[in-house]
């Protein structure tokens, strides 16, 4: 890839990253070409404040749960090759082995945030023997929600 050869900063970043940075240029590129952007520039390398592992090239490790009552929490190390290991407050639980990209955001007041693209299995379709119904819903303001199939849901605090 000729970026990576022209520029010491590039050289610097996890092959599959360093080419996802190549092509956001060559997009940014190409909106410029068919007349959806105003300008196409070049981004200098501190420019950019979000990085794309989407397959490879981290990997979570001692993860743990720490504090007590409502302050639990559960921290895991994050290792992003070629840049180091960040500490991580995980705010949900997901399988790893489901993760397809690992999106590292940098915000202006200094803070890193690490997004975990999951792709869920395919749910298991519904045999085509059971019906599919819709019903809609009317919410009021007497009755909490009245149904198109006529179930009347009464509202519980009135």
């Amino acid at each position: 890839m000729d970026l990576r050869k022209r520029s010491p900063e590039f050289q610097a970043l996890h092959s599959q990253v360093a080419q996802q940075v190549a092509d956001r240029f060559y997009q940014a590129r190409q909106r410029f070409l068919e007349g959806l952007a105003n300008r196409s520039r070049e981004k200098k390398p501190h420019r950019y404040l979000s990085l794309v592992y989407p397959q490879s090239g981290w990997r979570l490790s001692d993860t743990r749960e720490v504090g007590l009552g409502k302050n639990k929490k559960k921290k895991a190390r994050l290792y992003l090759s070629k840049i180091g290991f960040f500490t991580l407050i995980l705010h949900r639980v997901f399988p790893e082995n489901w993760v397809s990209q690992v999106c590292v955001k940098l915000y202006p007041s200094g803070r890193i945030h690490v997004i975990f693209l999951v792709e869920e299995a395919e749910a298991e379709e519904l045999s085509s023997k059971e019906s599919k119904k819709a019903v809609s819903v009317d919410l009021g303001l007497v009755r909490l929600a009245t149904l198109s199939d006529g179930c009347i849901l009464e509202n519980e605090t009135a």
